[in-house]
């Protein structure tokens, strides 16, 4: 199975300034937060459900709301910050689409339009194609600056499990990889973490699709979509306590209601690499590789695509050591829109 590709990595595009996002959508990215500061209070209190969890949560609030937006394309204005990999066929583009619009036809995510993105064929190795990337706003050539806490970055993208499967009905029709930003000039992806790179491999079979994770050889089902619409696919890139620690990653899948349907901890890159958090940087990369020539008529909707700080434990602390005895409140939990109010 292939992972991993001789194609260069798509460093060094020019980034086209985005439009910031509306200050509504800037609410529900903060609300989007508590998930995460619930789960890092759990790894904190290692508990389990109690009453005392309202005051975990009362907390995440609080966290929540000191979060920050790294990135946000709801491609609302335009389509800029996405980009074409160079190579193959020249076929990939990507186009603003109003919602139920567009030779998709489907509803976007948020808003009034999504992107249709099309594979640029045969641009990953012969036979498979890419449907282009984000740097987040990075410029692809040297690293965002590190935020200053852990963060996530995520795309939502369109699953419409009737698909037929492709040629290849043993492989993935396409992956969604993503890598976050890293220091270390040794990294053979520099500015971007080969070393933490992660991918979720979407398998389809003609009624259902299933994401598969895959790491050093090894390939873990997160999940089986069996209903069509739009899901989105995440990853929190999680600091350790002191430099030489390993950053590791929770990569989240949810359904349109915001709610969680998977979750999967990795305490390593796909091939088995390890990023310490001193050589973390800010976001990285997304990139859609791996694409079957001809799958899905060679089209996906994409939606939402961001980066966005996580309140790290510290953040969660701060209200008491009460916090440390206190249960988890469940693993299902929402986003983009649990109301802390």
């Amino acid at each position: 199975m292939v992972v991993r590709s001789s194609v260069s990595r798509p460093i060094g595009a020019e980034l086209i300034a985005h439009t910031p996002q509306a200050a509504a959508r800037f609410a529900d990215l903060r609300r989007a937060l508590l998930p995460q500061a619930v789960r890092l209070a759990a790894r904190m209190s290692k508990g389990t459900c109690t009453a005392g969890a309202a005051v975990v949560l009362l907390a995440a609030c609080a966290a929540a709301a000191n979060a920050t937006s790294l990135y946000f394309q709801g491609f609302e204005t335009n389509t800029s910050g996405w980009y074409e990999d160079t190579g193959g066929n020249r076929t990939g583009s990507i186009t603003q689409t109003p919602s139920g619009g567009g030779p998709l036809g489907v509803t976007a995510f948020d808003g009034s339009y999504y992107a249709t993105v099309t594979n640029n064929t045969n641009a990953y190795l012969p036979g498979y194609g890419t449907g282009g990337f984000s740097f987040f706003e990075g410029n692809g050539s040297t690293p965002p600056a590190y935020p200053g806490s852990s963060y996530a970055q995520s795309i939502s993208v369109y699953i419409n499990v009737d698909t037929p499967a492709p040629a290849d009905a043993g492989d993935a029709g396409f992956a969604i990889d993503m890598s976050p930003g890293t220091t270390n000039t040794s990294d053979p992806c520099y500015p971007a973490a080969c070393a933490d790179e992660q991918l979720f491999r979407l398998f389809y079979t003609g009624s259902n699709v299933n994401v598969v994770i895959p790491e050093s050889g090894t390939n873990t089902t997160a999940y089986t979509i069996t209903t069509s619409g739009w899901y989105t696919f995440a990853i929190d890139y999680i600091a350790g306590a002191t430099a030489t620690a390993d950053v590791t990653n929770d990569m989240d899948i949810y359904n349109a209601s915001g709610d969680l349907l998977s979750s999967t901890f990795e305490d390593q890159g796909t091939n088995g690499g390890l990023l310490e958090t001193g050589d973390l940087a800010g976001p990285g990369y997304v990139w859609l590789p791996q694409w079957q020539d001809g799958f899905s008529n060679n089209e996906l909707a994409i939606d939402d695509v961001q980066a966005y700080t996580i309140p790290g434990p510290a953040s969660i602390a701060i209200f008491g050591p009460a916090l440390f005895g206190l249960g988890f409140v469940g693993r299902r939990r929402r986003h983009p829109s649990l109301n802390c109010a």
